[in-house]
C-alpha cells in the first residue's frame, strides 16, 4: 500500500472517536492482535453495534463475523481463489496485507457505508434451512418482503424529505441574502435620488439613460445575431463543401461502377428475401396462427377439473402409442426400401435445416443492420443539431487519414531535425564555455607571468549581395562564373601557406604549452617544498625569536655589570692594583668557563647565540685590556705586551 493511504488511514484512526494517536512508525509496530482489534473496532462504528473484544472470541466466530458485515459492506475481496485464501486467513491472523485495504475502503467510504449498514439491519433477508420451511415460514417471508417493500418506499420519502429540507435551508438563505441586496440597492438608489433630484432637466436626461440603455439591450441582441449568422453562414459553407465532396465520391463511383455486380448482389438479395417470405416467415406466421389458435381455444374452455385431467392424460397416452405405431410401421417401410434413398433423405433433410439456421441468421443481421442503422440516423441527426456538421464518408475518411499519415511523417522529420540541432547546440555552447574558461585561465596564467594578453576584433564579415544580377545574358554569366572560379582558385593557393603556417605555429604552440605545464609543474612541487620547509624552520624561528629576547632582556644586566667593572677597576687604579692580579683573575674565571663548558659539554647550544655570547666576551676581554693599557700609559710601561694577545 501506497504512503499516501497508511497516512490517510493514520489520520482517521488518530480523529475521533477512535483518538489512537499513533505515528507511521508506531502504526507499523502494531501487533496482529492490536490491528485486528481496531479493524473490528472500526466496523463496529460503522455497523453502529457495540464493541466486540477480539481476545474472547474464536477465530472462526471472528472470522464469520467480520466476513459477515464486509458482504454487507459489499467490500470486494481478491478474485483469485488462492488470493482469496491467502486474504481471508490473514485476516483472522490480524495480517497488514488483508486489513490495511479494509480500513482505506471503510475510511474512504464512511457515510455511504453508513447507510448501507442502516438499511441491512432491515432489508437483508433470513435464510430459512429447508428442512424447517413450510407454509407458515413461507407466509412469513412473504410478509416480510411487503414490510422491506414498504420500507423502501418510507426510506425513500424520508431521504426525499431531507433533500427538500436541505432546499428549503438553500432557498432560506438565499432569500436573506437577496433582502440584504435589496436593502444595499435600495440605499444606493436613494442616495442616487438625492444627488440627482437638484439638477437640472433631470427628466431628460432619465429619458436619454432609459434610451441608452435600450439601444445597448439592442446593441448586444444585434452582436448575437450577428454571431448566429456567422454560425449559420460556416454551417452552410461547410454542408456545401461536404455535399460537393459527396458529389464528386458519387462521380467517381458512377465511372467506376458495373452494373452486372450489382445485380448479382440484388438477385442474391431477392432470393434470400423470397425464401425468408414464402418459406420461413410463412411457416413462423402458420406456426404463431396455430399457438394462438390453441391459446384461444384454452381461454374459452370451460374450468378444468380432476376428470377433465384424466381424460387428457388418456388423450394423451393414446396419441403417445398411436405415434409409437406409425414410427414402427414407418421403420419397417424404410427396411424394405433402399438404403441410399434413406441416405438422401437425411441429407436432404440436414440441408433443409441448415438452410433454416442460416435464414435465421441472415434475419437476425438483417434486425441488428437495421437497428444500427436507426442508431446512426440518430446520431447523425443529434449532430446535425448541435453542431451543423454531418458524419464524413469512407471517402474523406481515407483522405483524412493519408493526411493524418504525411503529417505524422512529416512531424516525425521535423521533430528528429529539431533534436539533432537542439543537441548539437547543447555540444557547442559546452564547447564555448569550457573555451572561454580555458581562454581566462590562459589569460591569468600570462599575466601572472607579466605578459600581456592582445585580444582581436572579430573581422568584418562581408555581406553578401541579395540583389539579383545585372544581366540575364548566358555569356557575361559563364564569364563572370569564370572569374569567380579564378578567384577562388587564386584564394585557395594564398590559403595554401597561411594553413601551412598555421600548422607550424600550432606545433609551436603546443611544445610552448607542453614546456608551460612541466614548468608550472615543476613550480609547483617546489612550491610545496617551500611550504613545507617553511613549516619545519617556523619553531626554530620562534625559538631563535625567543633567545633574542632573552638576550635583549640580558643587556641591561651586562651593562650594569660593565659599570661594576668599571668602578672596580678604577679602585683598581686608586688602590695600585697590579696587572698580575688582574690577569689571575682572568685565568681564575677562564678557569670556571672551562669547567662550566665542560659540566655543560652534552648540552644542545644554538650556534647563533654561542657566536653572539663570544663576541660578548671578546669584547668584555678587549674593554678590559683597553683599560689596562690606559692604566699602562698612564704608569709609563708601554713596553708590556697587553693581555689577551
Amino acid at each position: 500500500m501506497s504512503l499516501d493511504s497508511l497516512n490517510f488511514i493514520i489520520q482517521n484512526l488518530n480523529s475521533p472517536p477512535f483518538n489512537c494517536n499513533t505515528s507511521l512508525i508506531a502504526f507499523d509496530l502494531w501487533s496482529p492482535t492490536t490491528l485486528l482489534q481496531q479493524l473490528s473496532d472500526v466496523i463496529s462504528w460503522i455497523t453502529q453495534t457495540d464493541n466486540v473484544d477480539v481476545t474472547k472470541e474464536t477465530p472462526d466466530e471472528t472470522a464469520l463475523r467480520l466476513l459477515y458485515y464486509l458482504k454487507i459492506l459489499k467490500f470486494n475481496p481478491p478474485t483469485d481463489i488462492d488470493d482469496l485464501e491467502e486474504w481471508r486467513s490473514g485476516l483472522v491472523e490480524g495480517a497488514k496485507r488483508s486489513v490495511y485495504p479494509v480500513l482505506f475502503y471503510i475510511f474512504s467510504n464512511v457515510e455511504i457505508l453508513k447507510q448501507r449498514a442502516y438499511l441491512a439491519k432491515y432489508l437483508v433477508k433470513v435464510e430459512i434451512p429447508s428442512d424447517v420451511h413450510d407454509m407458515d415460514t413461507a407466509q412469513m417471508q412473504n410478509d416480510l418482503a411487503q414490510l422491506m417493500e414498504k420500507f423502501k418506499d418510507t426510506h425513500a420519502r424520508v431521504l426525499d424529505v431531507q433533500q427538500d429540507s436541505m432546499l428549503i435551508d438553500d432557498i432560506k438563505s438565499d432569500i436573506k441574502s437577496m433582502v440584504s441586496e435589496k436593502e444595499v440597492l435600495s440605499r444606493k438608489i436613494e442616495k442616487a435620488l438625492k444627488k440627482i433630484e437638484n439638477l437640472p432637466n433631470l427628466d431628460r436626461q432619465v429619458a436619454a439613460a432609459t434610451e441608452l440603455r435600450v439601444q445597448r439591450n439592442r446593441l448586444s441582441e444585434l452582436d448575437l445575431q450577428r454571431l448566429e449568422q456567422r454560425d449559420g453562414v460556416i454551417r452552410t459553407e461547410k454542408k456545401i463543401q461536404r455535399l460537393r465532396e459527396q458529389l464528386t465520391e458519387l462521380r467517381v463511383t458512377s465511372e467506376n461502377l458495373d452494373p452486372s455486380n450489382l445485380i448479382a448482389q440484388l438477385e442474391d438479395e431477392i432470393t434470400t428475401i423470397t425464401y425468408l417470405l414464402n418459406e420461413k416467415l410463412t411457416a413462423e406466421r402458420e406456426q404463431k396462427e396455430k399457438i394462438v389458435a390453441e391459446l384461444s381455444n384454452v381461454s374459452n374452455m370451460p374450468a378444468i377439473d380432476q376428470s377433465d385431467i384424466a381424460k387428457l392424460q388418456a388423450e394423451l397416452n393414446a396419441k403417445t402409442s398411436e405415434i409409437m405405431e406409425l414410427e414402427k410401421e414407418r421403420d419397417k417401410s424404410e427396411e424394405n426400401t433402399d438404403e441410399n434413398f434413406s441416405i438422401f433423405r437425411h441429407q436432404a433433410s440436414n440441408v433443409e435445416r441448415r438452410k433454416e439456421a442460416a435464414a435465421q441468421r441472415v434475419q437476425e443481421a438483417r434486425q441488428e443492420l437495421a437497428r444500427l442503422q436507426q442508431q446512426v440516423e440518430q446520431k447523425k441527426l443529434v449532430l446535425r443539431n448541435t453542431t451543423g456538421a454531418e458524419v464524413m464518408s469512407a471517402h474523406q475518411f481515407k483522405l483524412y487519414v493519408n493526411r493524418i499519415r504525411d503529417k505524422k511523417v512529416l512531424y516525425k522529420n521535423r521533430k528528429s531535425q529539431i533534436e539533432e540541432l537542439i543537441t548539437e547546440r547543447e555540444v557547442l555552447l559546452r564547447t564555448i564555455d569550457l573555451l572561454t574558461k580555458k581562454f581566462e585561465q590562459l589569460k591569468e596564467k600570462i599575466e601572472s607571468f607579466g605578459g600581456e594578453v592582445v585580444e582581436y576584433s572579430p573581422a568584418t564579415t562581408v555581406v553578401r549581395s541579395k540583389t539579383a544580377p545585372s544581366t540575364t545574358d548566358t555569356d557575361e554569366l559563364r564569364n563572370i562564373i569564370t572569374n569567380l572560379m579564378q578567384t577562388i582558385d587564386r584564394r585557395r593557393d594564398q590559403m595554401g601557406p597561411l594553413v601551412k603556417r598555421h600548422d607550424d605555429l600550432q606545433e609551436t604552440f603546443n611544445n610552448e604549452e607542453s614546456i608551460f605545464r612541466s614548468k608550472q609543474a615543476e613550480h609547483e612541487s617546489r612550491s610545496a617544498k617551500a611550504e613545507s620547509g617553511c613549516g619545519v624552520l617556523e619553531p626554530l624561528i620562534s625559538s631563535l625569536e625567543q633567545r633574542e629576547e632573552d638576550a635583549r632582556t640580558a643587556v641591561p644586566k651586562i651593562e650594569q655589570e660593565i659599570s661594576e667593572a668599571e668602578s672596580q677597576l678604577s679602585q683598581f687604579d686608586g688602590d695600585g692594583f697590579s696587572d698580575e692580579k688582574i690577569k689571575d683573575q682572568i685565568a681564575e674565571e677562564q678557569q670556571q668557563a672551562e669547567s662550566l663548558s665542560q659540566r655543560y659539554g652534552n648540552d644542545v647550544i644554538d650556534v647563533n647565540a654561542s657566536r653572539k655570547q663570544m663576541q660578548m666576551w671578546k669584547s668584555l676581554v678587549t674593554m678590559f685590556e683597553a683599560k689596562i693599557a690606559i692604566a699602562n700609559k698612564e704608569s709609563g710601561l708601554e713596553d708590556e705586551h697587553p693581555i689577551g694577545d
